[in-house]
């Protein structure tokens, strides 16, 4: 070899040891993982002549992302066993498979990582003997626990019991969708890149109302939602796994647009707005659309004859097998559930009927009569806004509001004895608006309607209003005809609705003959279908004398 050829060599030879001492070594990563579709096993749920393995593997392919083993009956070989059979299915496809509780499980199964809960081993513990590369969870129930999860170097946080649930008769206090969004607001204010998953009685039926109404208004949402018996009891794990992902990855057919495509709320713009109230009762009268009404029989007539006057089409229906077909029979439609009437019978309607109608896109109006009256009232509003779904619109006196808002008001049956001002009440109804992410509307000398960033006070209306039976309630039979020609813009719908009443309210007083609540009701009739046929020829005169503030 030459000088130079050696020269040559040595160089190379330097430079490859110096390459090769200046790279840090490689050390393993941490593998990714996907928290969208969480499937937690029990064996105890599967169907007859089910394996966990093909079950697993079927979720697997319809699209589930992650899983995690919990297997409480279990000794500690045949738990190792199996989740060494389940995690050469789970490799197979690339999901991460997590062992519950066992630290010592995962290890010996060698899987991604693991899911501890408060009574099992502390995380740090657990991140000592697992390493830095395991995928570590941990489950939360209440605020302070959230808190110190998110003080530490948890992968993601597992956020329920979300709704009562069998699979874990060790299972804390429900949170349901309002606690789950106070704990997100909780860890997002901590550790804002940390994501959670939602865990407890989640299914095709609420899965979409989870997600919209546990979003906190700063901060992640929700990255997944955890479940057992919607897969494993399912006789079609694979088409059940599906159509949760579709589910999920969907927006729901019932949440209102960006606020880019609402009305803008000021008084500069009153001109546009008053245009919009006379499109929205055209377009009842052009449509007729259908309410179906869960009512009192105390109301029934007085809202049906109400819901004919502004143009749409009645139906009193108390009938649980109806509830599907009606919410989907017509185009425009919407279902107003009144709490007039209150039973287990009809507990049930309600919730099938709002599933329903939120299945189908239709709007639902809920009306919590004498909410605060009994104690078994207060519970039915906190089930039906917790458990049976999404409503679109919250209508009630202050009394009934204040309650939904979970003050403690007494009410003397169904009426309102509750005398605060109206700057606490516009905080009131702001709070109940964004919890919901909805529209609430409350009744009264002040009207304010809020979907928690804009607010309308109305100051229209006639005391007489408040001496016909029914009145308040046939309200959301015209709130319903709006929303169900409008669900575009829902407060702007909700303030039609508002106007048209009370402004018909104001002209029907003015009657020859009107003497009393009596001759009212019949002349209120008259006036709502009377300014029905003015707004048909796109006349708005009528809405001159409206007394509107915008907040």
């Amino acid at each position: 070899m030459s000088e130079q050829a050696a020269m040559m060599s040595d160089t190379a030879k330097g430079t490859a040891v110096e390459m090769s001492t200046s790279l840090p070594p490689t050390s393993p990563t941490k593998p990714k993982f996907d928290l969208n579709l969480y499937l937690v096993t029990s064996s105890t749920l599967l169907p007859p002549n089910c394996t966990l393995e093909s079950h697993i593997e079927a979720a697997i392919k319809g699209g589930v992302t992650i899983v995690q083993l919990r297997e409480k009956n279990l000794d500690t070989a045949p738990f190792i066993a199996l989740g060494k059979r389940i995690h050469s299915i789970t490799k197979k496809y690339g999901v991460p498979l997590l062992i519950n509780d066992r630290v010592d499980v995962a290890l010996a199964v060698g899987c991604e990582g693991a899911h501890i809960g408060w009574d099992d081993m502390d995380y740090n513990s657990a991140r000592n003997l697992l390493g830095p590369t395991a995928i570590i969870g941990l489950s939360v129930s209440n605020m302070t626990q959230a808190s110190l999860a998110a003080s530490t170097t948890a992968d993601y946080i597992g956020i329920g019991p979300v709704f009562p649930t069998r699979t874990k008769p060790d299972a804390s206090t429900p949170l349901y969708p309002s606690g789950v969004r106070q704990i997100l607001g909780l860890i997002s204010s901590k550790r804002p890149e940390l994501p959670s998953v939602a865990i407890g009685s989640i299914n095709a039926t609420n899965l979409q109302a989870v997600l919209y109404k546990s979003r906190p208004t700063e901060g992640l949402p929700l990255a997944g939602v955890a479940v057992v018996s919607a897969i494993v009891s399912s006789t079609d794990p694979e088409s059940a796994a599906s159509g949760l992902l579709s589910l999920y990855k969907s927006p729901p057919p019932w949440a209102p647009p960006p606020p880019s495509q609402t009305t803008v709320f000021t008084h500069f713009y009153l001109p546009l707005i008053l245009d919009k109230v006379v499109t929205i009762i055209r377009s009842i009268k052009e449509h007729k659309p259908l309410v179906h009404h869960i009512t009192n029989a105390v109301v029934k007539n007085f809202s049906a004859n109400v819901t004919l006057a502004v143009g749409g089409s009645p139906i009193m229906s108390d009938n649980v097998e109806e509830a599907a077909d009606l919410a989907g029979i017509a185009p425009h439609s919407a279902c107003l559930v009144n709490m007039g009437t209150s039973g287990p019978v009809e507990r049930r309607l309600y919730a099938l009927a709002i599933r329903e109608n939120n299945k189908a896109g239709k709007p639902v109006v809920f009306d919590p009569v004498g909410a605060g009256a009994t104690g078994m009232r207060k519970e039915t509003v906190r089930w039906v806004l917790d458990e049976c779904g999404y409503v679109d619109v919250i209508k009630g006196n202050e009394g009934e509001i204040r309650t939904v808002a979970g003050e403690g008001i007494r009410m003397k049956g169904v009426d309102s004895d509750v005398g605060g001002g109206v700057d606490e009440l516009i905080k009131v109804v702001k709070g109940v608006a964004a919890r919901e992410r909805n529209v609430v509307v409350t009744t009264g000398v002040t009207d304010v309607l809020s979907d928690g960033s804009r607010t309308v006070l109305i100051n229209n209306g006639h005391p007489f209003q408040a001496l016909v039976t029914g009145m308040g309630c046939a309200l959301g039979s015209v709130l319903c005809a709006s929303l169900a020609v409008n669900k575009e813009d829902k407060l702007m719908s909700c303030l039609t609705a508002v106007l048209l009443y009370n402004v018909a309210a104001e002209r029907a007083v003015k009657r020859d003959g009107v003497r009393g609540p009596g001759s009212f009701s019949v002349a209120f009739l008259d006036e709502l279908y009377e300014l029905g046929e003015i707004c048909a020829r796109g006349e708005g005169g009528w809405l001159d004398g409206v007394k509107v503030e915008f907040i």
